[in-house]
């Protein structure tokens, strides 16, 4: 339930050619920090990894974004990139340390929350995934993933009538129109049953 790779692709492509960003989180501004310059220089590996990402190659994706890294280390999407790289590899541990790099750079920004969130949950650390997904939902409280995942993860840790208010405002937002079919009813029913299981 996570912005996926090729969007976060899209934007932070969109943030190496920007001057005057109007996006949210840190796509597309130069964070302050640092050198311009060096950010500039960042934007060519982190393209590349990106492209790399893209066509199926993700050891050299993460290979080039750490080469970014080492270039402008204050940029929020390339740590948020680094993420999403090592989870698909399976490198949790060392996903969600780049996760809380992005959050700590920029606080608001819903991706890196989401992301920490699943990672948690993939640990069954679920009240780490219930804090990130509540803190995805303060930063947009009109984000379909964001409300959908608290509405779950609160399910499965058996908070049955929170998550059904939850799941209700999901159905609600603006994203629900594009969510996978049945997603939500069928969270709704394992409520209904008090089924905790994924």
């Amino acid at each position: 339930m996570r912005l996926t790779s090729a969007l976060i692709a899209v934007l932070v492509g969109i943030s190496c050619f920007r001057s005057s960003p109007t996006l949210a989180d840190s796509f597309g501004k130069f964070p302050g920090k640092g050198s311009l310059e060096a950010y500039n220089r960042s934007c060519r590996p982190l393209n590349k990894a990106l492209q790399l990402d893209s066509s199926g190659d993700v050891a050299g994706a993460i290979r080039l974004t750490r080469e970014a890294i080492a270039i402008y280390p204050y940029d929020s999407a390339s740590h948020q990139n680094l993420g999403e790289f090592l989870e698909k590899t399976g490198k949790i541990e060392e996903a969600i340390k780049e996760h809380l790099q992005a959050v700590s750079l920029e606080p608001k920004m819903l991706g890196a929350w989401l992301s920490l969130g699943n990672e948690y949950e993939l640990q069954k650390k679920f009240e780490d995934a219930e804090r990130c997904y509540r803190r995805s939902v303060e930063i947009k409280d009109s984000s379909y993933e964001a409300l959908c995942d608290l509405g779950d993860i609160l399910r499965k840790q058996g908070k049955f009538e929170e998550s059904r208010k939850w799941l209700l405002r999901a159905m609600k937002s603006p994203g629900y129109a594009t969510a996978r079919p049945g997603e939500i009813q069928r969270k709704l029913r394992q409520c209904d049953r008090k089924d905790t299981s994924d």
